[in-house]
């Protein structure tokens, strides 16, 4: 895969706990992180080094944009993630390329953390953050 532009990278997230992934309207940057806990097996025989083993796997993704208070047609728009946060109901997404076709991870998980803020001659924004929940699967 070549090198691409950054702004071909988005978030898709589920509008409803039963909705496909649709993308998030008006994103500006998204990023997916991913964490493995290790497991020290260090003993007496690893000559004063540590050894390790790979333990609990753990993800989360962040967005943030421009808020639209009309909506946008066909994405996911910041107050049905609000209804998803209240209920408490874990959203399903895809994070990667736009192109359906190329790269791209994909998973549930829970929204953590949801903002809209506005500043004195400023433009509206949102962020967003989604504690992944079960496996992260690239494909």
């Amino acid at each position: 895969m070549a090198i691409f532009n950054g702004t071909d990278l988005i978030l898709k997230v589920s509008p409803t706990s039963a909705g496909a992934a649709v993308k998030l309207m008006h994103s500006q940057n998204v990023s997916l992180s991913m964490n493995v806990d290790t497991i020290d097996i260090s003993t007496k025989d690893s000559a004063g080094f540590r050894d390790l083993l790979g333990g609990q796997k753990s993800f989360s993704l962040s967005a943030d944009g421009l808020m639209d208070f009309g909506g946008v047609a066909g994405d996911t728009e910041v107050d049905e993630l609000f209804t998803q946060a209240l209920a408490r109901t874990a959203v399903t997404f895809i994070f990667g390329i736009a192109d359906a076709s190329a790269y791209n991870m994909s998973g549930s998980g829970f929204i953590t953390s949801i903002e809209v803020s506005g500043g004195t001659e400023d433009a509206p924004t949102y962020s967003v953050s989604i504690e992944g929940s079960g496996t992260l699967t690239v494909g």
